[in-house]
């Protein structure tokens, strides 16, 4: 008995050739799509670090204000110590220095920074946001015009 010799380069009679790729519909993303992604993901860190930031906790000798965001959210109020009779486990300097400097203050400086890193965050996102879904309609505006009408 003999081998059958067929080529190896060539597919046997009984088997199909391969079908044809299919073409890709979308093509791939521009350089500005990836940049307003990457701009998109920092303006989202930067509103989470900011947010983080607003869940400190501030207290002052005499009082605990909570987180900063609580403390304005709620509406706190700051509680006052007279120097000259304070509380049991307070001293006289402690109720000074929460008098010189209350929550409100403490609460006002730690705030600042992290609000404004929360909303310029977001407004960045947002704005990468909006570059993107134009972009991306113009993109399909012009691939629809390109195509031949349905026959």
């Amino acid at each position: 008995m003999s081998a059958p010799t067929t080529d190896p380069a060539s597919p046997p009679a009984d088997e199909p050739a391969a079908a044809p790729a299919p073409t890709v519909s979308h093509p791939r993303p521009t350089g500005l799509l990836r940049a307003t992604a990457v701009v998109a993901f920092v303006g989202v860190i930067a509103a989470v670090l900011g947010f983080g930031l607003l869940l400190r906790s501030v207290s002052t000798p005499t009082q605990d204000c909570g987180t900063v965001i609580g403390f304005i959210l709620d509406g706190r109020v700051n509680v006052f110590v007279d120097p000259a009779d304070p509380p049991k486990g307070v001293t006289a300097a402690e109720a000074k220095a929460n008098n010189d400097r209350p929550c409100r203050e403490r609460v006002a400086d730690q705030a600042k920074a992290p609000a404004i890193m929360l909303v310029s965050g977001l407004g960045i996102a947002f704005v990468a946001a909006l570059v993107e879904v134009t972009h991306r309609s113009f993109l399909w505006r012009r691939r629809r015009r390109a195509l031949p009408p349905p026959a």
